[in-house]
Parts: C-alpha cells; structure tokens; sequence
C-alpha cells in the first residue's frame, strides 16, 4: 500500500530580470538558470495531475518496458493523484527553429516515493517522443521532461534540444 501525501503548489514567482548572469529561479517548486542573452524564456500553467497521470498509460508504458506489474498497481497509482495540483512549465526558444518549445511539468510526490528507482520504473516510457519522462524526484515533488523527438526535418536547428541543453542541466525541484 502507498502512503499519500498532500502536496501544495504555489504559483511561479520569478525572481531576477536583474539577476547576475540573467538567473531566473521558480519557488518553491522548480528551480532553473536561464541565459543572459534572453533567447529562452519561461512560461507555467497549473494541471490537474489526475489529468497528467493516467492508469492505462502507466500500465501500456511499463508493458513497453517489459516490467508491467498487475493493472490494479496502476490503478491504484494513478488515484493518488486524485484533486493534487501541479504546474507545466514551457521554455521557448527565440529564433528560427524547428520545435521551438521544450516543457517540464512537476507533480506532487503523492505515492510518497523514497528513492528515484521507484519513481523511474513506474512512469518510465521506453519509446521515443514521450512527453512525461521521469527525471527528478524529492520528498515532495516529482519532476518529468519532455522528449525533444527523433530527428529534424525542413533543415532547421531542433530548438527543444537547445533549450534542453541549456537548461536541463540547471534544473532542480524542492
């Protein structure tokens, strides 16, 4: 049995513009540097996380990873997510780029996850272009990244690499 704990999300609060080295940090809940130069910026909406975190998809997900446990496991997951909050935050990338967008969306930890492994092995997706890749974890949130796809197409640089490779490293949740 999962023990449930009740997140609380506040909204995006930036801290910086003036910053040095143009840093911007998100509080409580996601932390991040953005260039100086100002090609990325940084916008959020909340989500229901019942919306984000689905039975089936785990379920489909883990069965992709060949790790499928029973489908009431899942099932059961996914209701702890039931009424909690979370916020979807999209970077965006000036210029002429192919997916000029890279997004990030952090959930509360409602199954109380102590150690990333678990965490990995029941949102893990095994297949390309996924949107909700779990990435980090604390005692209070979970963190998922997007996939930046497969390849680029019309010969224009993919901007959701760039900005992934610009940010991700920086990125930290509370």
């Amino acid at each position: 049995m999962m023990k449930r704990i009740v997140g609380a999300f506040a909204t995006l609060v930036l801290l910086g513009g003036g910053c040095a080295g143009g840093a911007e940090t998100v509080s409580p809940t996601l932390g991040y540097t953005l260039p100086s130069d100002g090609s990325i910026t940084v916008t959020s909406a909340a989500v229901n996380a019942e919306d984000v975190v689905k039975a089936d998809a785990l379920f489909a997900q883990a069965a992709e990873c060949g790790y499928a446990r029973a489908a009431e496991y899942y099932l059961d997951t996914a209701s702890l997510f039931t009424g909690e909050k979370g916020t979807r935050y999209t970077f965006t990338i000036a210029g002429n780029y192919e997916m000029p967008t890279w997004t990030v969306t952090v959930l509360p930890n409602a199954p109380a996850y102590t150690e990333v492994g678990s965490f990995k092995t029941d949102f893990d997706i095994c297949a390309v272009g996924g949107t909700l890749y779990p990435t980090q974890m604390s005692s209070s949130s979970l963190m998922f990244t997007a996939s930046c796809g497969s390849g680029y197409s019309g010969g224009k640089e993919n901007g959701c690499d760039a900005i992934r490779t610009a940010i991700e490293s920086t990125l930290t949740i509370k």
